[in-house]
This record gives structure tokens, sequence and C-alpha cells, in this order.
């Protein structure tokens, strides 16, 4: 593990875009695998800057609502629509994972797990961490799937679905083991909500009940947050 405190939220998107940016100029069909929500939102907005080195990428989305419409504005598809593939003038075809529309959520992860098969695994996965110490929609529990997997509706309570058209019946999520098979992780901490989650997360003791507790079990993990949240 290697954690990066930067004076400020800016200091962390930059520092953490320069990790993407070398990583992806190495392999330039790599696969990114992406969380939403406002932690890693600044490092998306610095895509643009170096536009031409992500042409050739795919984007993987690490979780997603199912049961509802994929242009719904509270899905992640819409979300990575608007802050990644737009923006870099992507293909549609570039992003690829859970269909929140699937008809058949059991053989939907079964897909993605065929994806990422064929795909070799994650280059680089950007995440985010909850204040429950939750990632992607794998939350607090006495025991964790480790693969792609459906959540039930009642762990459903994040604020992008705030603007949902419809109720989402059910989520998909990447497993643990996935992510953790990542060649190179950033976990993005933000917010005054995460400082007992930070503190909680370096004591360095692995649990399911604290999901973020089992990146530590890569050696590729660097942890970027600003000197606010590491001091509270």
């Amino acid at each position: 593990m290697d954690i990066k405190i930067l004076d400020s939220y800016s200091e962390v998107c930059k520092s953490a875009f320069a990790q993407v940016e070398e990583c992806i100029k190495r392999k330039q069909d790599g696969v990114i695998c992406v969380a939403t929500g406002e932690s890693p939102i600044g490092i998306y907005q610095l895509f643009p800057e170096k536009k031409d080195i992500f042409q050739k990428v795919k984007i993987l989305k690490l979780d997603e609502w199912g049961g509802i419409k994929p242009d719904d504005p509270s899905t992640c598809e819409s979300y990575i629509k608007e802050h990644i593939i737009y923006p870099l003038n992507l293909d549609e075809s570039q992003l690829l994972g859970f269909r929140s529309d699937a008809k058949n959520p059991e053989g939907e992860c079964e897909r993605v797990k065929q994806i990422l098969k064929e795909l070799g695994g994650i280059d680089i996965c950007i995440l985010g961490m909850g204040a429950d110490g939750h990632i992607g929609l794998n939350f607090p529990s006495n025991s964790l799937i480790p693969d792609a997997h459906i959540v039930p509706a009642h762990y459903l309570t994040h604020s992008m679905l705030d603007k949902a058209k419809e109720k989402p019946t059910h989520g998909f999520t990447l497993g643990m083991k996935e992510i953790i098979n990542s060649d190179k992780i950033i976990l993005t901490i933000r917010g005054k909500s995460k400082g007992e989650a930070i503190k909680t997360l370096l004591k360095g003791e692995v649990s399911t009940h604290f999901p973020a507790s089992l990146l530590l079990l890569s050696d590729n993990l660097t942890i970027y947050c600003d000197k606010e949240v590491y001091n509270i």
C-alpha cells in the first residue's frame, strides 16, 4: 500500500490522474474500471486534457443498478457517458459492464465474468470508498461474494438514486476478488464523512465487515486523500 496525502482535493486528482496517464501510456488499449460518485469525479474531469491517449481504452463499470432503463439519469451508464465517454469522444462500444435492463440478472453476472476473462482482467481500477467501507456495491457483511454478483435492493441507498425515474429492483457489482486482481488500484477518499473510515482502513486489519480493507491484500494499491480528511 502506498498512501499519498495531498493539500487539497484538486491535488489529489492531479496526482491520481498522473498515475492513470502513466498506466495508459504503457498499455493504450488497457481496461479502466471506474467507480461513480463524487470521490473520483475530479480525476475523470482531467481525462480530456490527454484525450489522445484514451482513444483505444475500454471503460468497465464497477457496478450498476438493475431493473431500470440504461438511459435513466441515475444509472452508472449515464454517469460514465456524461463524464468519460462523451468528453473523450469514445465510441459507446468501448463502455463495458453490467446492463441495467438485463432480463436475466444471473446470466448478466456470468456475461460480465466472461468479459473480464476475455479482456485478461482490469489494468487500472479507480475507486471511491463509502463511510462504512463499502467498495462498489460490496457492503459490510459476515461474508462477501468474490466475483460479479447481484445485490438486493435494500442495500441501494446511494444519492445517485435521488434522480431516478424508476426504482431499481436489484444491483450488480464486481466482487472484491476481481477488484483486488487489478494491475493497479487507485482509491480516492474525499469528504469529512470519510475521516473515521480512513482511520479504520489504515489500521491494516482485513475484515469483510469493512470491505475496503480487502484492498490491502493487493500489492498495487495507492490511496489518495487530502490533509483535511486524513487529519480528522
